[in-house]
């Protein structure tokens, strides 16, 4: 009996090794059917993933930026006039046909001429956007028939925010702050009181002297974010804090959408993809800090002095409210939280002092200032920053597009206003950073930075548009920068 129980198990154990089982059950052969099926998955899903690979491979292709060499050591000068004393435009030339690249360039002398730099804010609100052609004429009327001036030349400048319009990074017009805070390490350029430019990555910060010395910190000027708890609101955002909006929220998207539609170039600098539910979120996020001012204290003030940067200037209280209030008359409004009023101890007529301050230069006094990126040009050496600044768009950096630029010579007794041309019409190809970088060496710039570019680079002088086409409105505008009777 026990011999067959061995036999048996002899048999059995055969029987095993020709058909083994796993631990759940299912024979090898199973397992290698499981195997060769899923080899045939993967097999199928490295299919769809080079195919997307390669799809993405042919989108690359299609963004890929080409540049078309120009022998920028090539110069001359195909048109020069005098604007005024002291301001002259002139039109260059780099390269040679067919390969040309046209720069357009008001050149203003500071030291000879009476006229200065001027910053204007499309209709002079905080989220205001129109075509630099309806500034000028606006700006241009109100000068001949009110103070007897001229407007001379008029080019755009800041870059602003696709969804909300507001202007990005520092903006300062006659003294007054309408943008405070810097954008990464974009740059600016100062204009103190004389005109003379300064360019750096200025940062600008506020504060409130009470009279007995206490310091109120300001957070932001003309729009509130999460963690601002003192905004000082004035001229540029209307005539009360906060705004009482009533339009439908679907009507202001759509509305939204159809002006960046209606903005945006072909040979534009930044590629702006739509997104509805962004711009809803960017609206209801604006709304929502915006509401946060019903429950705060205003303190209302008036300049007793012109509003300068770097200076002291004395301000006179007129009292404190709450709820909607209107911006009294050649002043501004400080918006605070409840909690601040207790150790503010102010009486109507109470004099303070009102300060901003750049973070370099601190003794210079500015009254005007702009921003963009990158620097082109520092101290003589034509080389873009845009890296260091926080930008890493390739067609932004690497494209031939439209350009608007800035800068100053050694001394900073000139200041140089330029628009890179890119037209087919005028057969300019337009300039990439690297390029633009040498041209505002090239004519004369010691320091030199970007503004805003592709559709927005049009540049006004006396009365006519000198780059493209004539005539053509070419694309809204947050803020313009010229040269005007002082």
């Amino acid at each position: 009996m026990r011999l067959w129980l061995r036999k048996f198990a002899l048999f059995l154990l055969a029987l095993s090794l020709l058909f083994p089982i796993d631990s759940v059950g299912t024979s090898r052969t199973s397992t290698k059917a499981k195997t060769k099926s899923i080899k045939k998955e993967t097999q199928k899903i490295s299919n769809k993933s080079s195919k997307k690979t390669s799809k993405s491979k042919k989108s690359r292709k299609r963004t890929r930026v080409f540049v078309r060499k120009v022998a920028l050591n090539q110069v001359s000068i195909l048109e020069t006039r005098e604007l005024a004393t002291g301001v002259f435009y002139k039109k260059y030339k780099f390269g040679k046909e067919p390969l040309r690249i046209l720069v357009h360039v008001v050149e203003v002398d500071i030291d000879s001429t009476p006229y200065g730099v001027k910053v204007l804010k499309a209709k002079n609100s905080i989220d205001g956007l129109d075509y630099l052609k309806n500034i000028y004429e606006d700006y241009q009327f109100e000068l001949t028939r009110i103070y007897g001036g001229e407007l001379l030349a008029l080019a755009n400048a800041n870059f602003w925010s696709a969804f909300m319009n507001y202007p990005i990074g520092i903006l300062v017009s006659e003294g007054e702050v309408i943008s405070m805070r810097k954008y990464k390490e974009w740059s600016s350029i100062f204009f103190d009181e004389s005109n003379r430019p300064y360019i750096d990555n200025f940062e600008l910060s506020g504060e409130l002297i009470l009279p007995n010395n206490k310091i109120l910190s300001i957070d932001n000027v003309n729009r509130r974010r999460e963690n601002d708890f003192v905004v000082l609101y004035n001229k540029y955002i209307g005539d009360s804090i906060p705004k009482v909006h009533i339009e439908d929220l679907d009507k202001l998207v759509q509305e939204t959408i159809s002006s960046i539609i209606s903005n945006v170039d072909v040979v534009d600098s930044n590629e702006v993809e739509i997104d509805t539910n962004e711009i809803r979120n960017q609206i209801l996020n604006a709304r929502k800090q915006e509401s946060i001012e019903f429950s705060t204290k205003k303190l209302r003030f008036r300049y007793l002095e012109p509003p300068a940067i770097n200076q002291k200037v004395k301000v006179e209280f007129l009292g404190m409210d709450s709820g909607v209030v209107h911006l009294p008359p050649n002043g501004f409004v400080l918006s605070i939280p409840q909690d601040y009023t207790r150790d503010l101890k102010l009486k109507i007529g109470d004099q303070c002092y009102l300060h901003f301050a750049t973070d370099r230069l601190r003794y210079i006094k500015f009254t005007n200032a702009v921003s963009g990126t990158p620097r082109l040009v520092r101290k003589g050496i034509a080389k873009h920053e845009a890296y260091q600044e926080g930008s890493r768009g390739y067609r932004f950096i690497g494209s031939q597009l439209p350009r608007t630029a800035i800068g100053t010579n050694m001394s900073k007794t000139r200041v140089y206003l330029f628009v890179v041309e890119a037209s087919r019409t005028n057969n300019s190809l337009g300039a990439n950073l690297s390029q633009l970088s040498y041209i505002a060496k090239k004519i004369g710039c010691y320091d030199a930075m970007n503004l805003d570019g592709g559709g927005s680079s049009i540049l006004f002088v006396q009365g006519k548009r000198v780059n493209g086409v004539e005539g053509s409105n070419g694309r809204k505008i947050s803020v313009a920068i010229g040269i005007s009777t002082k």
